[in-house]
C-alpha cells in the first residue's frame, strides 16, 4: 500500500498562514476522489466578499455605533417634540394675562321727537368699559398646567433616543444576518459548483460509484443555493432599505436618498463589553424589589409623573368653579347744556358684579370629580407601565441567557459533531461505502448549523439592546431637561 501526502498552504483575510495535511490511500482510489476530498476540506477557506461600495452621503463602512448616532441626531421626532415644549411654555405665559376688557359707547334717553341732545335734561352721551376677573387661582393655575405639560417633553425625548437607538439595532441587525448569511451561501456555493464538475467527470469515467442521480443531485443544491443567495440578498435590500429612514434627514430624504446597494456592513458582529456581561449577571440574581428603584428613572414613567401633575392641576381648576367670579364695570355720560344756557353736570357710574355658583354647583362637583378619577387612572396607568416594563426587561433577561446557552451548544457540540458528520460522510463516500446524498446532506446541514449560530449571536444582541432601553448603561446619551 503505498502513501502520498499533499501541503496546501493558504492564506487567510488576515493573511494567518494555514496548513492543511492530506494523506490519500491511493489503494483503490482514483485521483477524482482525491479531488472531491479536497474540495470539500478546502471549503472553510474562501475570502469574504466584497458586500458595498463607498457612497459620498453615508460613511463607508456603517457600523452599529455610527448607526445609531446618525439616527438619533437626524431623528425629526426630536424636533417636533422641541416645538411642542416651546409651544406650551408660549401658552403657560399667556395664561397669566387677564381677558380683555370690554368697551361700549351709546347715546341714551334721545328724544324721538327732534333727536335733540339739548332738548332733554335726561339725554345723555356714554362711554363705558368693564372688566371680567378669572374666577379664584384659574390664571395661575393654567400656567403651571401648561408648564406642566411643556416638562414632559424632555422626557419623551430621553424615551425617543432610547426607542430610535433600540429600532436601529434590530434592522442594522437584520441586514447585518442577511449578509453575514448570504456571505456564507456565497462561500459554499463554489464547492458545489466544483462537486458537481468532480462528480460528472467521475460519471463519465465509470470511476467509482458515481451515478446519474448524483450529478443531479449536485446540480439542484446549487440551484437551490442560488434561490438561497437571491431570499438573502433581498432581505439584506430590504432592511438596508429600512435603516435608511433613520441615517437620512428628512428634507434630504425625498430628494437625495443614496442607493442601497452602495452601503456596506461589517464583517463581524460588535463585540459584547465585559461592562455588558456585568450588567446582564447583575439583573439575572437581582429581585424585582430591588429593579423597581432602577427602572422607575424610566422616562416614560417620568412622564407620567409629569402627567400626574398635570392632571392634579386640573382638580384644583375645577374647584375654582365654587368661587365666585368678579366683573368691575365703569362708565361716562356726558349731557349737554339746557336750552337757556344752564349748565348740566356730567354723570359717573362705577360697579362691582358678582357671578354665584347657585344652581351650577352639581356640574362644578362632577368636573371636579372627572379630575380625580382621571388622576388616579394615571396613576393606575404609572403602575401597570412599571409592571410591564419591569415584566420585559426579564423577559430579555431570559432571551438573552438562553441565546448564550444555545450559543455555547452549538460552537462546543454542534458545529464539531456536524465537521465530524461531514468528515465521515466524504471518507464514506471516497473508499465507496457512502452515498452521495449523504455528503450534500452533510454539507448542508453544516452551513445550516453555521447560519443557525449566526441567527443566535444576532439574537444575543437583540435582547442586549432592550435590556438597554429600559436599563442604560451609565455614560450613554440623554436629553438634558434644560435643553
Amino acid at each position: 500500500m503505498r502513501s502520498f501526502m499533499f501541503l496546501f498552504s493558504l492564506s487567510s483575510p488576515v493573511k494567518e498562514e494555514k496548513s492543511l495535511y492530506f494523506t490519500g490511500q491511493l489503494y483503490g482510489v482514483t485521483s477524482l476522489r482525491l479531488a472531491l476530498i479536497l474540495c470539500l476540506t478546502l471549503s472553510g477557506f474562501t475570502q469574504p466578499i466584497a458586500i458595498a461600495k463607498q457612497t459620498n452621503k453615508l460613511p463607508e463602512l456603517i457600523s452599529l455605533q455610527n448607526a445609531i448616532k446618525m439616527a438619533q441626531e437626524r431623528d425629526e421626532t426630536l424636533l417636533k417634540s422641541r416645538q411642542t415644549e416651546q409651544r406650551f411654555e408660549a401658552l403657560s405665559q399667556g395664561a397669566k394675562a387677564l381677558p380683555d376688557p370690554s368697551i361700549s359707547f351709546g347715546v341714551l334717553n334721545l328724544p324721538s321727537d327732534s333727536f335733540n341732545i339739548n332738548q332733554e335734561p335726561i339725554t345723555q352721551l356714554k362711554v363705558g368699559g368693564s372688566q371680567q376677573l378669572p374666577r379664584g387661582n384659574t390664571r395661575e393655575l393654567n400656567a403651571k398646567k401648561y408648564k406642566a405639560i411643556a416638562s414632559e417633553q424632555p422626557y419623551l425625548r430621553e424615551d425617543r433616543l432610547r426607542v430610535v437607538a433600540l429600532q436601529t439595532t434590530h434592522i442594522w441587525l437584520d441586514a447585518y444576518l442577511a449578509t453575514a448569511s448570504y456571505r456564507l451561501v456565497e462561500e459554499t456555493r463554489p464547492l458545489f459548483s466544483k462537486l458537481g464538475d468532480i462528480v460528472s467527470a467521475s460519471y463519465a469515467a465509470s470511476a467509482g460509484n458515481a451515478k446519474q442521480q448524483d450529478i443531479i443531485r449536485a446540480e439542484l443544491e446549487l440551484m437551490r443555493l442560488q434561490d438561497r443567495l437571491v431570499q438573502l440578498k433581498t432581505r439584506e435590500r430590504t432592511a438596508l432599505a429600512d435603516l435608511i429612514k433613520y441615517l437620512i434627514p428628512a428634507e434630504a430624504y425625498y430628494t437625495d436618498t443614496p442607493d442601497i446597494t452602495h452601503l456596506m456592513l461589517p464583517n463581524e458582529l460588535p463585540e459584547i463589553e465585559k461592562s455588558d456581561l456585568e450588567f446582564v449577571r447583575s439583573l439575572k440574581q437581582s429581585s424585582i424589589e430591588s429593579i423597581y428603584p432602577r427602572i422607575s428613572h424610566h422616562p416614560l414613567l417620568a412622564t407620567m409623573d409629569k402627567r400626574i401633575s398635570s392632571a392634579s392641576l386640573d382638580i384644583e381648576l375645577a374647584q375654582q368653579g365654587y368661587k365666585p367670579q368678579y366683573s368691575l364695570n365703569a362708565s361716562y355720560a356726558y349731557r349737554a347744556d339746557d336750552p337757556a344756557g344752564l349748565r348740566r353736570a356730567d354723570l359717573f357710574s362705577v360697579g362691582l358684579s358678582v357671578s354665584v355658583p347657585l344652581f351650577s354647583s352639581g356640574k362644578i362637583d362632577a368636573d371636579v370629580q372627572n379630575s380625580r378619577l382621571r388622576t388616579e387612572s394615571i396613576r393606575t396607568e404609572k403602575r401597570l407601565l412599571a409592571k410591564e416594563l419591569i415584566a420585559k426587561l426579564y423577559q430579555a433577561s431570559e432571551s438573552y441567557y438562553g441565546a448564550y446557552e444555545r450559543a455555547e451548544i452549538y460552537k462546543k457540540q454542534i458545529l464539531p459533531q456536524m465537521a465530524q458528520q461531514a468528515d465521515a460522510a466524504i471518507n464514506a463516500y471516497t473508499n465507496d461505502t457512502g452515498d452521495f446524498a449523504e455528503v450534500v446532506r452533510a454539507k448542508i446541514a453544516e452551513l445550516d448549523a453555521k447560519i443557525t449560530l449566526l441567527n443566535i449571536e444576532v439574537n444575543k444582541r437583540r435582547a442586549l439592546a432592550k435590556m438597554h432601553y429600559f436599563l442604560p448603561k451609565k455614560g450613554s446619551r440623554k436629553e438634558s431637561t434644560n435643553e
